[in-house]
């Protein structure tokens, strides 16, 4: 009897085992699904506190970014309309004047002026070696500054200030490596005019192109683009005249300036009996908030003929020229003073009449040299004070479209601080020449130190 009982145990536990086990295991499952939800919701809570810390770090960025953009705007802002020496002004007291005087401009303007200098320095090594001399007449192309030496290229002092709340002054005396001073830019701004204009009056660098404008010290490269050497001068086109410049509106919110200028040769060698005129147009588009590109359109003629040979009566030539420039630029939100792209290029053309006469004065023969050139470089920002980038440049030339140069110039540029900053740059550059077919050429390595004492307005660039 004992024998049975214990065989129908057996039967029943291997019966009823699977049903246990599967009991088993389904209470298994349910705890292991209850764990995987609370695992879930515990992710789905700890993703949405990170996402929430991650949007108030990008938050308190964005407002650093903010404060710090504003703090430099204030700076720039309080450089062009000096609101720190207006406070200034305001607080000193009056002096009574002599009856009949002028009051107060004096004092005034002195206490609104703003006196800087800069100091450009260059040390620079050329392969095959070239003697000052050497460099000085270099075949037909324009002299090469960057022989063998090192020197104080260039010092400019600034003035600059406002006369009254309608007119500012801004002059900028050249002391090239040692020699005699030379006025590189002097003119008043009349401000407020009707319609929004303004207008100056003096010498200034005329606003063909865009890297005209801009002073060497503080070019992005050691030197200006050979484009701009032999189109518009060794150290681009300052001329004494007049401008005037205005925004034009649009229906499309879009910034555009149109500015008109009406010029004086100083160039030596043939000078015309006409001025030069000149046309620029300048817009500006935001392509998203990280990103703008900068469209410009230059025109300017004049007048090329000899007005000291009196048998050029018949016929008046002259040389025009186009150019285009377009810079783009990339500035990430949040990163802005880290982090940008710079990308910037200028096209011109140029036709110049030139020909030859009889003894009666009557044209024999009349041509057009067209010539062309161009330039583009990329600047990427390392980190806030380290810049790398490369330059390229083409160019034939005004008065003979047989010969051309071209070169590339690859940079890196370090920013000590606003008031200084070194850089070092290799060019390499190739020259064809008409009369030696031969193509000529050099490779430069050049070590420049700039520094600024005293606060100096930005050029436009």
């Amino acid at each position: 009897m004992r024998n049975i009982f214990i065989y129908f145990y057996c039967i029943s536990f291997f019966l009823f085992m699977p049903d246990i086990v599967q009991a088993n295991q389904d209470a298994l499952s349910q705890e292991v699904q209850e764990l995987r939800v609370l695992i879930m919701e515990m992710k789905d809570g700890y993703e949405a506190r990170i996402n929430e810390m991650q949007a108030k770090i990008e938050n308190l960025s964005e407002q650093r970014f903010i404060e710090e953009e504003k703090a430099e705007l204030e700076k720039e802002l309080g450089l062009l309309f000096n609101d720190k020496d207006e406070q200034t002004v305001s607080s000193v007291p009056n002096v009574q004047a002599a009856p009949g005087s002028f009051t107060g401009g004096g004092m005034f303007q002195n206490l609104m002026m703003n006196i800087s200098l800069i100091g450009d320095s260059l040390a620079n090594v050329t392969w095959p070696g070239k003697s000052i001399d050497e460099g000085l007449t270099d075949s037909p192309f324009l002299e090469n500054e960057f022989a063998d030496r090192i020197s104080l290229r260039e010092t400019e002092l600034g003035l600059q200030g406002v006369l009254d709340p309608f007119a500012r002054a801004d002059f900028f005396i050249a002391f090239e490596d040692g020699g005699a001073p030379t006025v590189e830019e002097g003119f008043i701004t009349w401000l407020y005019l009707p319609f929004g204009l303004q207008a100056k009056a003096g010498i200034f660098k005329t606003n063909f192109g865009k890297i005209n404008r801009t002073h060497r010290p503080e070019l992005p490269q050691t030197d200006y683009p050979g484009l701009i050497k032999n189109f518009l001068g060794g150290e681009g086109q300052s001329e004494p005249g007049i401008s005037i410049s205005g925004l034009i509106p649009n229906p499309w919110g879009i910034y555009s300036e149109f500015t008109g200028e009406i010029l004086t040769p100083s160039d030596e060698g043939a000078k015309g009996n006409d001025q030069i005129y000149l046309a620029h147009l300048k817009n500006f588009f935001a392509i998203t908030n990280n990103s703008s590109i900068e469209l410009g359109f230059s025109f300017q003629t004049r007048d090329i003929s000899d007005t000291d040979d009196t048998t050029l009566t018949k016929r008046n030539f002259r040389q025009t020229m186009e150019g285009i420039d377009l810079t783009y630029t990339w500035r990430p939100a949040g990163q802005r003073l880290y982090r940008s792209f710079t990308w910037q290029t200028e096209f011109f053309a140029s036709q110049r009449e030139v020909g030859s006469f009889d003894s009666n004065g009557l044209t024999e023969e009349v041509k057009d040299i067209n010539s062309l050139g161009l330039y583009t470089f990329g600047e990427y920002q390392l980190n806030r004070r380290l810049f790398a980038g490369v330059r390229f440049d083409y160019s034939q030339f005004p008065t003979n479209d047989k010969d051309s140069e071209w070169a590339i110039s690859p940079y890196l540029t370090f920013w000590q601080s606003e008031f200084t900053r070194l850089r070092l740059e290799y060019s390499h550059k190739k020259r064809n020449s008409a009369i030696s077919p031969v193509e000529e050429g050099d490779n430069t390595l050049s070590l420049q130190a700039t520094f600024t004492l005293g606060s100096h307005r930005p050029h436009p660039f």
